[in-house]
């Protein structure tokens, strides 16, 4: 089969976190025996799109001169939109745009993925003409459906289009049909995480790992996009401010690198900033580090990350917001602290450092 996936977000490149996932998930239908094409929005200033074996990227562009292409990537479809109103003319540009793609690149596709449920559920429903159509919501695409003028129609048309619906949570489910205003027993639904690889074999062990990545002591790992929303700032004041020797990986990249950078810094924090990591080196900080961070802020939605620390057994910290508390309570090593708490958010890490002893026998 030929799988058309529909998106506003995929790698640019090996080891890219937009839309990280997608990769993953694509990889897995090539795993399959089936072949995937993935129509995103053309980032600004790109190259030619990139090729991993049976899958086949093409950019979708939205804008002219490419500059004014900025909806996307970076911070990220919500924080753009946020952070600079004007670039919404862009956002409806690229639906219109994506319109038009789905409707001449996806013509011979057996079936149809769309992530998003605004504008690629949309799209991908109106096209989709019977065929198979799985749409992925999140949470935010969910809000803004519940809240925006039209909203109510254009929920209605995704339920109408898509044979399946995957939603983070049951909460999310709910709102959205609420918003669509159709009984449940209308639409197919799925409730669970986005997917995550599976954790890769490493010759070398633990302490090894550690020495080689220059690690001592207590450390901290901290894995996304270095933006607002992802609460890094608020981590590192928590760390600032700690009683005992932390130091804290970093691992991503984003439009706040130097603020953050410049922050820890005057902080005077033990903190390395790895960038863009591959999938080996991703692996090795999950090894190597005592515990993972997820300091999200509220609008946040639920981070592939917390999934891929619980599958190594690495102790969680994670912050009550959006659909984090419910998939995560059952985690037997997981800290849930208040968003926006930096008392509370180092309490938690102190807590967590006085049982990491035991935790690195649990994750051996």
């Amino acid at each position: 089969m030929k799988i058309g996936l529909v998106t506003t977000g995929f790698p640019r490149f090996e080891g890219d976190c937009s839309g990280a996932f997608l990769l993953t998930v694509a990889r897995a239908i090539v795993a399959q025996g089936h072949t995937v094409r993935v129509l995103a929005p053309e980032p600004r200033g790109s190259g030619p799109a990139p090729r991993w074996p049976g899958i086949e990227v093409r950019w979708v562009p939205y804008a002219r001169p490419r500059a004014l292409q900025r909806s996307f990537y970076g911070s990220g479809a919500p924080d753009n939109l946020r952070l600079r109103p004007a670039r919404w003319l862009g956002a409806l540009s690229f639906t219109a745009a994506l319109l038009r793609a789905s409707r001449l690149e996806l013509a011979d596709c057996d079936a149809l993925l769309s992530s998003w449920c605004i504008p690629s559920g949309w799209v991908a429903s109106r096209t989709a003409g019977g065929r198979p159509h799985l749409c992925l919501c999140h949470a935010t695409d969910v809000r803004w459906l519940a809240k925006m003028p039209g909203g109510r129609a254009v929920a209605r048309e995704i339920a109408d289009g898509a044979s399946s619906i995957w939603f983070l949570s049951a909460g999310l489910r709910e709102r959205f049909l609420e918003t669509a205003g159709v009984d449940p027993s209308q639409v197919r639904c799925h409730i669970g995480p986005m997917p995550i690889e599976s954790p890769r074999e490493l010759a070398e062990p633990r302490p090894a790992i550690r020495r080689r990545l220059g690690i001592e002591g207590f450390t901290l790992l901290f894995l996304g996009r270095l933006v607002p929303v992802k609460g890094l700032a608020e981590l590192l004041r928590a760390i600032a401010a700690f009683p005992r020797p932390v130091s804290i990986r970093i691992a991503g990249d984003g439009p706040e690198r130097d603020e953050l950078r410049a922050l820890a810094r005057r902080l005077g924090i033990d903190a390395t900033f790895e960038g863009w990591v591959g999938a080996e080196r991703k692996e090795a900080l999950f090894r190597a580090c005592d515990a993972i961070v997820v300091p999200s802020r509220p609008l946040d939605g639920l981070p592939t990350v917390l999934f891929e620390a619980q599958a190594r057994a690495l102790p969680i910290i994670a912050t009550e917001v959006a659909a984090i508390p419910t998939r995560m309570r059952s985690h037997p090593d997981v800290e849930l602290v208040p968003a926006n708490d930096p008392i509370a958010l180092r309490r938690a890490i102190l807590r967590t450092h006085d049982r990491s002893a035991g935790a690195a026998s649990l994750r051996a």
